[in-house]
């Protein structure tokens, strides 16, 4: 298989320092490149001190870039989600930020969907964002209302929503239509479908979602939209976690606010056209592990927070991911963790051959050291990173250099900027 990537290089750090006595301390004894955020001043003001993810989207309504992080610390201070705002297309030296969305002006990064933070992890613990798209000066972002955690790559989720605003993003309401979720019986259905109805505000919102029962989408616990510049939004849909494989749906963009409007892909048929079957039927027909993933191999390849966008160099559509590490029932390693992206010359799939931008090995040699054991208090080492994050907006030369988010785990809990260069 050719290699298409050339060169990777750490530009920066995202965010500020979650622990200035620790991770701090492994930044300024051990870290070359990426050096710490040009930004930690706006991050001091905005009490945020580590976080991940790193999701960007465009709005051309006011020509801005929001970039949309999940759980967001400071001391003694928990966030379930932030988003900086930015106007700086020229990443070769760093991504500036103007600020983060805040209801006050005063500097702070405002959880931008409210959570009920749980500890006891038995009705919401955080919300969690996609990924978000603008259509026609509507902002729509996706998000996952995770009800708690598990071992190493784990976790439940207790539906799937969007968020609208009309407003280039000062405020926001939820679209409760758009409502997906993992399960449709047990006690915890019940407690999700409370949650699902509630407001911004986390109060009796008086809105029933209608239908509940028919919303079962197991492969739609986690979405990421993209335009698919056809006149469809397509979704990218997984099961709750990092372990399972990546299926699709599409609407059309007048439509993305119906809920029964949209598809669901199952694959091709003989002649290679693809099977799209509509509203509940499609969830209905999707709820299996057999068919409808966008690899060209039908696989459930285990996956993490992924992103999608055209590469005009390539002239594909290029899906890229965390791909975590595969051992055989003997124990011995298949491949190792990595991020790579597969390509496809239409949105949703199939997308073919893996190519690998980098391994773990990446943070461990050289400029690039900013990796610590990520030992977290499970009974094995988690991954040292996950997420991978692109935007045609952050490329040059259209697209031979983009640039990659990545979340790093362990000592260091943030996002790093990084450049990718193909052959």
């Amino acid at each position: 298989m050719e290699n298409l990537v050339k060169k990777v290089t750490g530009i920066e750090f995202l965010t500020g320092e979650r622990n200035k006595n620790d991770a701090s301390k492994v930044v300024r004894e051990n870290l070359i490149k990426p050096y710490v955020s040009k930004n930690w001043k706006r991050h001091e003001k905005a009490l945020v001190k580590g976080t991940d993810l790193g999701i960007p989207f465009y709005n051309s309504k006011n020509d801005t870039m929001y970039i949309l992080f999940g759980d967001t610390f400071s001391v003694n201070r928990q966030r379930g989600s932030v988003m900086a705002i930015s106007r700086d297309y020229d990443l070769s030296d760093g991504l500036t930020f103007d600020g983060y969305y805040n209801k006050n002006n005063d500097g702070y990064a405002d959880e931008l969907i409210t959570t009920v933070l749980d500890k006891t992890w038995q009705t919401e613990d955080t919300k969690i964002p996609q990924g978000g798209i603008e259509i026609d000066g509507n902002v729509y972002i996706f998000y996952e209302a995770i009800r708690c955690w598990a071992p190493v790559g784990r976790w439940f989720v207790n539906y799937q929503n969007v968020l609208k605003s009309t407003d280039n993003c000062k405020t926001f309401e939820k679209v409760y239509d758009l409502t997906w979720f993992p399960e449709t019986s047990g006690e915890y259905f019940e407690i999700a479908k409370k949650f699902a109805e509630q407001d911004m505000n986390l109060n009796d919102s008086g809105v029933t979602i209608d239908n509940k029962e028919d919303r079962k989408a197991p492969y739609f616990a986690q979405m990421y939209p993209v335009d698919g510049m056809d006149g469809y939004v397509y979704l990218f849909g997984r099961k709750a976690g990092r372990q399972h494989g990546i299926k699709s749906a599409r609407v059309k963009k007048e439509n993305i606010e119906i809920f029964t409007e949209y598809e669901y892909y199952l694959g091709n048929d003989k002649s290679q056209n693809p099977i799209w079957v509509k509203g509940y039927e499609g969830l209905k027909a999707l709820d299996n592990d057999e068919v409808g993933f966008v690899l060209a191999t039908n696989e459930d390849e285990p996956t993490s927070n992924m992103s999608v966008m055209f590469n005009k160099y390539l002239n594909k559509w290029m899906l890229v991911y965390f791909r975590p590490e595969k051992v055989d029932e003997n124990g011995n390693k298949i491949y190792t963790n990595s991020v790579g992206f597969r390509l496809s010359d239409v949105p949703y799939g199939n997308y073919g051959e893996y190519h690998t931008i980098l391994t773990e090995e990446f943070f461990k040699e050289g400029d690039h050291y900013a990796f610590m054991e990520a030992k977290w208090n499970y009974d094995k080492p988690a991954s040292p990173f996950y997420g991978a994050f692109v935007h045609e907006k952050y490329t040059e030369e259209n697209g031979k250099t983009f640039y990659l988010i990545l979340s790093l785990a362990g000592a260091i809990y943030n996002s790093i900027l990084l450049k990718v260069e193909l052959e």
